[in-house]
């Protein structure tokens, strides 16, 4: 998980021994070693920086939640993280590799984003969902023929994985995501909004999940 300042995690250390948390700071806050060095695109900075440095050694099992004890978007089991996570069913993680944490479909399905055809209004303000097509080539080093028509998946930057699902995926790739977050001339909002709509084909889903 990425944290600021103003978020306390101490439920977070709570879930020991079952998991075992890594905690990037944002914000260079002492008492937390795992610092990230960019403060760019919100939790995928830290999400692709674990990813990057435990690739060799990843745990079995990874949860990618969010620093807040409290999320509107937590559905199932209530508003609380660690009550998601109690209810996550391990045998379905196996089964599938990639779940989302949240259960109900809205927001982001069935369609939330159609990369080759932005509206007028998009293309007007210059708005992120008007370069699509080639945000997704970059990020994914995909032919202009490989980009979806239609992607959609239940909201929100949460989601367990196996370790042979995020291995499924050489390192390479994920740096190069990493990079592309980086080099981007988007705010750091635009860039979680990108990989928010996209963590689930990045972790081997359907583009309409």
């Amino acid at each position: 998980m990425a944290k600021t300042r103003k978020e306390n995690v101490d439920w977070a250390h709570k879930l020991k021994p079952d998991w075992i948390p890594y905690i990037y700071s944002t914000d260079h806050e002492s008492g937390y070693p795992l610092a990230l060095e960019h403060n760019i695109g919100r939790e995928a900075m830290a999400y692709l920086t674990f990813i990057i440095d435990n690739y060799a050694g990843l745990p079995e099992y990874t949860a990618f939640v969010h620093a807040g004890f409290e999320q509107w978007h937590n559905d199932v089991g209530g508003i609380y993280t660690p009550d998601i996570l109690k209810e996550l069913r391990i045998d379905t993680l196996e089964k599938r590799g990639y779940v989302n944490l949240r259960c109900h479909t809205t927001p982001g399905c069935p369609i939330s984003i159609l990369p080759w055809n932005p509206t007028e209004t998009d293309i007007r303000n210059d708005d992120t969902r008007a370069h699509l097509k080639q945000i997704y080539m970059d990020l994914f080093g995909a032919a202009e023929e490989q980009v979806p028509h239609e992607i959609g998946s239940a909201c929100c930057a949460q989601f367990a994985l196996t370790r042979e699902r995020i291995r499924q995926r050489p390192l390479e790739d994920y740096v190069r995501m990493r990079d592309w977050a980086l080099g981007m001339d988007l705010d750091t909002f635009g860039i979680g909004w990108v990989f928010e709509m996209m963590w689930h084909i990045v972790f081997g889903q359907e583009p309409v999940e």
